[in-house]
């Protein structure tokens, strides 16, 4: 099949996902703007038709380098993290009954950290979606737990010994019911599992070499 193409101007997108934004049934696509320091939306028309992008700021210099979907607050509309790059944070876009966003909430992933990659997850037991951010300029994996009143607690980080951590990813590994958190270690030629030991806890990493 031949290429569908979608503009976003010139704004170098770096980062894509898919996700049923407006609740009618059909995949929407988010892109992350690294040029143009923004996010756009394109809904889903069916059969592979989509609109004409709806684009929201991240800020100036922000360099927003991935993104990730959930319901961060619990209200059954879908809301959206970027790992910020160049501003040093995790914005959030919280989506609302018109079906659109609401201007971004910033949550400080510490100076100098250039989050890069960013996953969501439940890492404790109070039912609110929580944020993993792979922080590249400061060789650590943050955690932003959430309040539950669209706020999170400060950043709990972990340290990847100049590991110079770049994606990352959340899933249950060994099936007890509790998240890791996976990283790849462009600096060392590794990847890292941080495993889960009690609510919201996580042990020191576990390596797996990928070779030089």
């Amino acid at each position: 099949a031949s290429q569908i193409e979608l503009s976003t101007g010139p704004s170098r997108p770096i980062a894509i996902i898919a996700v049923d934004f407006n609740n009618d049934s059909l995949l929407d696509i988010a892109t992350a703007n690294h040029g143009t320091e923004s996010i756009s939306i394109f809904y889903g028309y069916g059969h592979g038709n989509f609109s004409h992008p709806m684009t929201y700021s991240t800020g100036y210099d922000s360099l927003p380098s991935s993104l990730a979907a959930g319901d961060f607050n619990n209200d059954n509309y879908v809301d959206l993290a970027i790992a910020n790059y160049g501003t040093n944070n995790v914005g959030v876009l919280f989506g609302n009954s018109s079906r659109t966003f609401e201007k971004q909430i910033i949550f400080s992933t510490g100076l100098g950290s250039h989050p890069y990659s960013i996953a969501v997850g439940h890492f404790n037991d109070d039912g609110f979606v929580d944020i993993a951010i792979a922080n590249s300029g400061t060789d650590e994996i943050g955690v932003l737990l959430n309040n539950g009143n669209r706020t999170y607690a400060y950043q709990v980080a972990y340290s990847s010994n100049s590991a110079s951590p770049c994606a990352i990813a959340v899933v249950d590994l060994n099936q007890d019911n509790r998240l890791e958190i996976v990283i790849t270690n462009n600096g060392i030629e590794n990847i890292g599992v941080l495993v889960e030991y009690e609510n919201s806890h996580f042990e020191n990493r576990i390596m797996y070499s990928t070779g030089s």
